[in-house]
């Protein structure tokens, strides 16, 4: 694996491990409890605390912030998706829709040997100095998934059966072998992070487990502290899935111990997670609420409001789905799915409301993504918009929020909406017109928004069944290296102050673009002494992203639907 090395040596290492979706929320009370050695080590020797998230705290907008330091207006990704120009459709992002520079690519470019491994929505990997290999949102048959790419002819040999995602998929009655899956799967990103750091020597590692997330999606109403279990005669399965959670982290725990016993003195370690975790009741379905209050209008042709009479009455999707549960047949048509993506969901979009039904010439405002985005149909802006920008933008978003704040949760009927929040007022940069117009927090974060999923249900909360957890706004950050203060308690911590602070530690001027600002006070006096922290012009930086994918329909079609089984998009 040749890769060019401009003689730079390192006097200081960085290695951040990242744990997605990995909570304090957990953490701490199993510190508390002695299972976690490794965590209880990182908050008495070094400097830890709670790490705010992206809003809404999405996997490939909150690591690609922390790789650059950036809020998503300058480096432009917001979600697992973005909108096709000239179109209401959306498309997988990839690293050429990331702008702005990237902490490896910055320390690439001073001579520092890197090795990037498993970090979501790094497809197709930077031409860094080292290796570099992709994470989720990679297709499974990829070629260029590495850099150099012969890296992945090797990383198959040495680590047998490697891919990009899991290679179970959680149904009922599998509870056990799925969590058995994650952890091999994990164990799998150890393996192959160990390969490619045991290749060359290197200065910068920056390495991501995807377990912590996955199993929180599924498994979280089974946990004994939430005082649920496992529905089987099998006491064994129902241990083992009870402790599932406790077991992925008491892993992490394991795999940290193990980095940190080859880290060296002079490495400082930095253990993040892009968000945090916590339980799910409901999904919230914002367009059929849009649709309800009349933002959202459908054609007028006999086939469209025959789809909407029978949505209407509730023959939906969703109903459909859980009528073959209720007989047994789910996994059959998961399975049927898995093979035939493209016709079921072309089968999906005729016979049921989609947006293909929606009329846009008197739709003013839609929703498309993670959490909670409201778009306006804005002219100029939509391919088919019909807001007036200036006075009507304003006067519509008033209206919306007004009635979000008038929004009652149909069973309480308590406030639903906590906080509404405008764009402008979130994101800044020459790509802040890829965001939603709108967002707002439910009052609950146990109401988790529905994915992509068009016209999924009629009503708009429904109960959750599947996915029992879903993000939280706080991850975890954990630094720990010489001169780092012991047991110190990081405060007010972003996603953007990751990037600054590896750059200040590692002796490489901080780009003036970055949001974040290096994480001094967790540090000694004589350490910040000797960084002489350092700034340059944000236009000096060097572009290191590749040459857009080839990626098919199918592919694309295929990871949206292992991220959906995954419990990314609901």
């Amino acid at each position: 694996m040749p890769t060019a090395n401009n003689g730079k040596s390192a006097s200081r290492r960085v290695m951040i491990i990242g744990f997605d979706g990995a909570t304090l929320d957990l953490i701490g009370p199993w510190v508390k409890a002695g299972l976690l050695p490794t965590f209880a080590r990182l908050m008495k020797e070094g400097a830890w605390g709670p790490m705010r998230s992206t809003m809404p705290p999405v996997t490939p907008a909150a690591w690609n912030t922390m790789a650059t330091g950036m809020n998503q207006g300058k480096h432009g990704l917001f979600d697992f998706f973005m909108r096709q120009e000239g179109s209401y459709e959306t498309m997988l992002v990839n690293t050429t829709h990331r702008h702005g520079a990237t902490v490896w690519g910055l320390l690439s470019e001073a001579g520092y040997r890197v090795n990037v491994f498993n970090l979501p929505a790094s497809y197709p990997p930077d031409q860094v100095n080292g290796t570099m290999v992709s994470g989720l949102l990679t297709p499974n048959q990829a070629t260029d998934a590495t850099w150099p790419r012969d890296l992945l002819a090797e990383l198959k040999q040495a680590v047998p059966g490697f891919g990009f995602y899991p290679p179970g998929i959680f149904s009922k009655g599998q509870e056990a072998k799925f969590v058995q899956d994650v952890l091999n799967w994990d164990q799998m990103t150890l393996q192959g992070t160990q390969f490619v750091t045991s290749q060359q020597d290197w200065d910068f590692l920056f390495t991501v487990f995807i377990g912590s997330d996955i199993v929180s999606h599924v498994m979280w109403k089974y946990m004994t502290t939430e005082g649920a279990s496992l529905h089987s005669d099998d006491p064994a399965a129902k241990e083992a899935v009870a402790h599932a959670i406790q077991r992925v982290y008491q892993q992490a725990d394991e795999i940290i111990a193990k980095f940190l016993a080859t880290a060296g003195d002079d490495t400082y370690v930095l253990v993040v997670s892009d968000h945090g975790f916590g339980p799910q009741e409901n999904y919230l379905h914002l367009n059929a609420w849009l649709a309800q209050r009349g933002y959202l209008k459908f054609k007028r042709n006999l086939f469209t409001q025959f789809k909407y009479l029978m949505y209407r009455l509730g023959i939906t999707p969703l109903r459909i789905l859980e009528t073959l549960r209720a007989l047994g047949l789910g996994g059959q048509v998961k399975e049927a799915a898995g093979e035939n993506r493209a016709k079921l969901d072309a089968m999906i979009k005729r016979a049921f409301l989609s947006f293909n039904d929606v009329d846009w010439s008197r739709t003013t405002a839609y929703a498309a993504g993670f959490g909670t985005p409201i778009f306006v149909n804005l002219k100029g802006r939509e391919p088919q918009g019909c807001v007036e920008p200036g006075a009507e933008y304003e006067a519509l978003l008033k209206r919306l929020t007004d009635d979000l704040r008038a929004m009652r949760h149909p069973a309480t009927g308590e406030p639903f909406v906590d906080k509404i929040l405008r764009s402008r007022d979130l994101f800044f940069g020459p790509y802040a017109d890829r965001a939603p117009d709108l967002m707002f927090e439910p009052r609950d974060w146990k109401n988790q928004a529905y994915g992509l999923h068009d016209f999924a249900s009629n009503r708009w909360l429904e109960p959750s069944s599947d996915h029992t957890g879903t993000h939280r706004m706080d991850g975890i950050l954990f630094l720990h290296g010489p001169g780092v203060r012991p047991g110190y308690a990081i405060q007010n911590a972003t996603l953007c102050d990751v990037a600054p602070t590896v750059l200040a530690l590692m002796g490489v001027p901080i780009p003036t673009s970055m949001d974040g600002q290096p994480l001094a006070a967790a540090l000694s006096d004589e350490l910040k002494s000797q960084l002489k922290i350092a700034y340059r012009d944000a236009d000096q930086v060097a572009d290191m992203r590749t040459t857009m994918p080839v990626m098919s329909e199918e592919d694309e079609k295929i990871i949206r639907d292992r991220l959906e089984a995954l419990g990314y998009l609901g």
